[in-house]
């Protein structure tokens, strides 16, 4: 049996998909199998992907685009692997991803997940310089649970890494979510399994202006969405600091372009759905937060 299945979902990205799938082939551990699911692309996807003769690369084709999730569904759905790892159409594994992870799992037979460290590289000719983004050393899902809730977590979907079955136990990823489906995944799997997280950084994250972090317009919906699902998120008080750092993160970004009439918007839709006082002191505290954490070496 393959030891790591690796899903790699994609929509007409075939101009940056040679990156992940040359990352993982370069891999010092080697039973692995790569699964490409390609998400009803209108490019040459597929012609990108069979230019690699390794047979350790799997090829699934979706015949309409059905999102991210839906893909990544379908490559845990095929996974032949014990244990699986996501990687997206434009970022990269660094070498000993694999190893670490293999060897991670094999030490901590109870574990069910851990969540790894990153770098996020920016492109060239800009001024912002490589990121490291490290997470805390957590052995236990209660306190992951704390972590992920207050924004102490970075929890992008590549440093997501968990045995097959406790991802199917806990349903997969719920295709409804265009945004922030790696959260609701986590918070249902600290729940139900046992997760784990540490500062080993293992993969590299290519920034680009498309990202869907970085989409204003989807941030109320998103937020609405994961409050409607995980309520703890509003109602407890040590959750409820990383909601109002969203908040506040939200309105400062709106402001510094200038998008008055959004913020107005945005902000009366939180309004109406949180209560007024209740979004003022969400915005407030978080302000609050995103200041003290400015003043800390490190902290961005």
């Amino acid at each position: 049996m393959t030891a790591i299945s690796i899903v790699l979902p994609s929509y007409n990205r075939a101009g940056t998909i040679g990156r992940p799938i040359e990352s993982v082939l370069a891999q010092d551990f080697k039973d692995f199998e790569l699964i490409v699911v390609d998400d009803g692309s209108t490019d040459d996807t597929r012609e990108r992907v069979a230019s690699y003769s390794d047979t350790r690369i799997v090829y699934l084709c979706q015949n309409t685009n059905l999102g991210g999730n839906a893909a990544r569904n379908r490559g845990i759905a095929e996974a032949k692997g014990k244990i699986v790892c996501f990687i997206d159409s434009d970022d990269a594994f660094l070498p000993h991803k694999l190893s670490y992870v293999s060897d991670y799992f094999g030490a901590h037979p109870d574990t069910d997940v851990l969540v790894d460290s990153f770098e996020i590289l920016y492109p060239p000719g800009g001024n912002k310089k490589t990121k490291r983004r490290i997470n805390p050393v957590i052995d236990n899902s209660a306190d992951l649970e704390l972590a992920i809730f207050a924004r102490h977590l970075y929890k992008a979907t590549p440093a997501l890494s968990a045995r097959r079955d406790a991802l199917i136990a806990v349903g997969l990823f719920d295709e409804s979510l265009k945004r922030r489906q790696d959260m609701d995944l986590l918070l249902r799997l600290v729940r139900q399994t046992t997760c784990a997280s540490t500062d080993a950084v293992l993969w590299t994250k290519y920034w680009s202006e498309d990202a869907i972090s970085s989409k204003l317009d989807t941030f109320v919906d998103a937020t609405l969405e994961i409050c409607e699902r995980h309520p703890d998120y509003l109602r407890h008080p040590e959750f409820r600091t990383g909601l109002s750092r969203d908040v506040a993160r939200h309105a400062v970004r709106l402001v510094s372009r200038g998008n008055w009439a959004t913020l107005r918007a945005d902000f009366g839709r939180l309004a109406a759905h949180f209560g007024a006082a209740v979004t003022a002191r969400l915005l407030l505290r978080g302000l609050v937060e995103i200041g003290q954490r400015r003043k800390l070496p490190g902290q961005h």
